[in-house]
């Protein structure tokens, strides 16, 4: 773990904590109903660093060395196929008994946004599963998607001797330097989950959960591609001020490149920031579809995006597909209602389970996985109806309906509860 405070750390400690009560914003404050109490550290660290994958160019390129044969497109189809089923469980890590672990331990998980559906789904279950393996004190945080909120979410950790953070979704970690180094000087492990892929570390984090969030990029490019035979124009959405969304870019950038671009077909970017999701993002992917002619796909790398694809298509009178990657129950309508025509669905249920693991393994001192399992499922509004028949009817959540309840069996098994 980087347990290190260096002495320009520390005077930033004991700066900001003597000038608290001078330099507060108690207009901010008070509006995110956040108390801030004398212990607060606030951040004075705010680096922004560009993110590797918001870097990338979506122009055309010529990186493909030959036409992709008809033989590797089977192969793709496929591999595609197999990801339509219901997942079952795995893991690379050993038996725990997990309550003998948690015996005592504590701890907290910090999302980007309480708020936010998807976020706040995976906290719902994140206290299903600490509980199942035997914690007895399991915080989530109340963010807000304030700086505020989540500085005072890692000072609260530290009050409350958490023996592991869970950093959930799209936190900028360099904005929180300060206060994730307190939390680490206090012998607090933190974890980054939810945006950076596996073999990738966040920044300031001691750990990076290793899910394959690249890969959702790599199967949206393949199934553009097997589509369209090849022949594959499309107009991808980026949202840059999101991990996630980054990560998958990175990873449908590099199928994409691998196998069509500047051969038998391109790859038009659009990128935004969340400011611009809604009438401004609208307006963007009208101009680039009426601009071009030939896009034949749509790839929306982030499902807050789904929406503005969606009323782009509908008012030019096209009948351009358009796919996504997504966890919440609106991206989960909007494939099974055929308002996009596929969905690599991801499971908070499974990711809230992977991350107690997680937390078991670093307390426990046992082994860690290079991959921490997450299924991604391809949906389109067939497999959904299958599943919901399958299921019974409409009696739980699309989660479960969707990805099944084997992971309660996997890890109860796997934790000795």
């Amino acid at each position: 773990m980087k347990k290190f405070v260096s002495a320009v750390l520390l005077m930033t400690v004991i700066l900001s904590v003597m000038s608290m009560s001078a330099c507060g914003d108690k207009n901010e404050t008070s509006q995110n109903n956040v108390s801030v109490t004398e212990n607060s550290i606030q951040s004075s660290v705010v680096v922004s660093k560009p993110q590797e994958s918001s870097q990338i160019s979506w122009e055309e390129s010529e990186i493909a060395e030959d036409a992709i044969t008809s033989e590797k497109i089977g192969e793709m189809q496929s591999a595609l196929a197999s990801c339509q089923y219901m997942p079952g469980f795995h893991s690379q890590g050993s038996y725990i008994n997990a309550k003998s672990v948690s015996n005592g331990k504590v701890i907290t998980l910090i999302t980007d946004n309480l708020d936010l559906s998807y976020s706040k789904l995976v906290a719902e279950q994140f206290k299903v599963a600490a509980e199942s393996a035997g914690f007895a004190k399991y915080i989530v945080a109340k963010t807000s998607g304030t700086e505020t909120s989540i500085n005072n979410a890692l000072n609260s950790a530290v009050n409350d001797k958490s023996d592991v953070i869970f950093m959930f979704g799209n936190i900028n970690k360099d904005t929180f330097a300060t206060n994730i180094e307190y939390a680490q000087a206090n012998g607090i492990e933190v974890v980054s989950v939810g945006g950076i892929t596996a073999g990738k570390s966040d920044h300031f984090s001691d750990y990076t959960m290793p899910v394959d969030y690249a890969r959702i990029g790599q199967y949206l490019a393949d199934w553009a591609i097997v589509k369209t035979k090849g022949k594959t124009n499309v107009l991808a959405v980026n949202r840059t001020d999101s991990l996630l969304s980054n990560t998958v870019a990175v990873g449908f950038k590099n199928e994409f490149d691998e196998h069509i671009s500047g051969v038998t077909g391109y790859c038009k970017g659009i990128s935004a920031t969340s400011a611009e999701i809604g009438n401004s993002l609208t307006d963007k992917i009208v101009q680039a579809l009426r601009s071009d002619g030939k896009l034949n796909y749509i790839v929306v790398l982030d499902d807050t995006m789904i929406e503005d694809a969606v009323s782009a298509v509908e008012q030019l009178g096209l009948k351009i597909p358009i796919i996504s990657t997504g966890g919440s129950e609106e991206a989960f309508d909007s494939v099974r209602y055929d308002r996009i025509e596929m969905l690599i669905g991801q499971s908070y249920e499974w990711t809230a389970y992977g991350m107690v693991d997680y937390a078991l393994r670093l307390i426990g001192g046992i082994d860690m996985p290079s991959e921490q399992y997450v299924p991604f499922r391809i949906l389109t509004s067939e497999t959904i109806a299958n599943a919901i028949a399958n299921f019974g009817g409409l009696s739980g959540n699309f989660n479960r309906i969707c990805f099944g309840s084997e992971f309660e069996y996997g890890y109860g098994s796997l934790w000795n509860t």
